[in-house]
């Protein structure tokens, strides 16, 4: 006998919380209309009762999400009606009803297994920083080199491979004594590799280089200042950082007068997208983070064995979720299993008015929170004489989370007595 462990899906968009009518986040919670699906406006979701009961409650009956919740005997099981996004309920002489309301199967709260929320998660940039060590004391006329790995799934899919660079400063001074050990300001030091990255057309698209220091009270954006001045040179950079900072007013550098002086290197890669005119379900979308990894090398690229220069990951990279480019094209997916094709061609597209990216008030660069519930529907007739039953999620998209819609639905549940309650992934 085959096991199917999967549930049937189906996707409801909570993204027009600023419609008529009272709603939060796009949850119904405006005054009780009998018979009033088709009033629910696109975007919104309501609860509606899906059987008579006790006759207190008329079947279709879209119920307030703000009040309280029906019992048992009045609402033995609900569903979930979505006001449709489309704009034109007729599309030729044939197909018609497409601004029905988007409907879940009946839902049983006895027959509810899971209720839960995931929020989005905040995408980070990775952060190196290369600062002096403790005790170290940089020399004039002498080189240090910065290596540089950018790996991960932007440098991929820009050079088809890892991209690795060494940066050698250019400590340029004139000692009084060419001969005697003369100490330099690190920041020259920093200014000078943070210029070369700057001005790498490659590396540039992957990091942002600034110099800070004060404990980071203070910064300079070496992209900015590169961009404005792309002819003037990595001592010109110096002597700019010179007027921003409190401390740093001359060539002559004294050991331990630097106040936390780091580079800071900051992932910053952008993918080259497009719009949602020439939108295809296939096109891809970046949400990788680039990895930096910075290190000291000597003049033949191994290893510092005496290091003056420290290198932290001070932040580590993570990854976003919940964005509108997975939910436009889950969108798609269930829109199919309603015999809703998606249309490929963009002036179709604009001639049927029936396009998904524009009418679903899903924006691909937003973050959403997502609701799923998960239930059953069994099958108490069932020709192999065998009692078993269809597993349904359904799958409940806002802009924000909405406590109306926990604290009604959480009600509801609770009905059930099967002890589910919300979870917040």
């Amino acid at each position: 006998m085959a096991y199917f462990n999967h549930a049937f899906q189906k996707l409801l968009l909570g993204t027009n919380p600023t419609s008529a009518g009272s709603n939060d986040n796009g949850w119904y919670t405006g005054t009780a209309v009998p018979n009033g699906t088709g009033l629910i406006a696109p975007g919104i979701i309501a609860a509606v009762t899906a059987t008579n009961g006790d006759n207190t409650f008329a079947a279709n009956t879209v119920l307030d999400g703000n009040a309280g919740v029906p019992t048992i005997a009045q609402a033995p099981q609900i569903y979930l009606a979505q006001g449709s996004v489309n704009t034109k309920d007729k599309l030729g002489p044939f197909a018609g009803g497409y601004k029905e309301s988007v409907k879940t199967k009946g839902i049983n709260p006895r027959y509810v297994s899971k209720f839960y929320r995931q929020d989005p998660i905040s995408p980070l940039a990775e952060v190196s920083t290369v600062c002096l060590c403790d005790g170290g004391v940089p020399q004039c006329g002498t080189s240090y080199y910065l290596r540089l790995d950018i790996k991960g799934s932007p440098a991929l899919r820009f050079l088809s491979h890892n991209l690795s660079r060494t940066y050698s400063s250019n400590n340029v001074c004139c000692p009084a004594d060419p001969l005697a050990s003369t100490a330099i300001d690190p920041m020259q030091v920093q200014a000078s590799w943070a210029w070369l990255i700057a001005r790498d057309p490659l590396m540039n698209q992957f990091i942002q280089p600034t110099l800070t220091w004060d404990n980071t009270a203070g910064s300079f954006d070496v992209n900015g200042w590169y961009l404005a001045n792309p002819t003037l040179m990595d001592t010109d950079l110096y002597l700019a950082i010179q007027g921003s900072s409190p401390f740093l007013t001359d060539d002559e550098y004294v050991p331990g007068s630097s106040d936390s002086q780091c580079l800071v290197l900051e992932g910053a890669y952008q993918d080259t997208q497009f719009g949602t005119c020439s939108f295809h379900p296939q096109d891809f979308y970046e949400l990788a983070p680039v990895k930096i990894y910075s290190s000291i090398t000597d003049q033949n690229g191994d290893p510092c064995v005496d290091q003056i220069w420290c290198t932290n990951l001070s932040q580590l990279a993570q990854q976003g979720s919940g964005y509108g480019y997975r939910y436009v094209r889950d969108l798609i997916l269930f829109r199919r299993y309603m015999q809703e094709q998606y249309v490929y061609d963009p002036r179709l597209r604009e001639v049927m008015d029936q396009d998904v990216i524009t009418n679903s008030g899903l924006v691909q660069t937003d973050q959403y929170v997502e609701y799923g519930i998960l239930h059953s529907v069994p099958r108490f007739n069932n020709p192999t004489s065998t009692f078993d039953n269809d597993q349904y999620l359904v799958t409940i998209v806002m802009p924000n989370s909405s406590s109306a819609f926990e604290t009604w639905m959480s009600a509801y549940i609770a009905l059930g007595g099967n002890g589910v309650t919300l979870q917040v992934i």
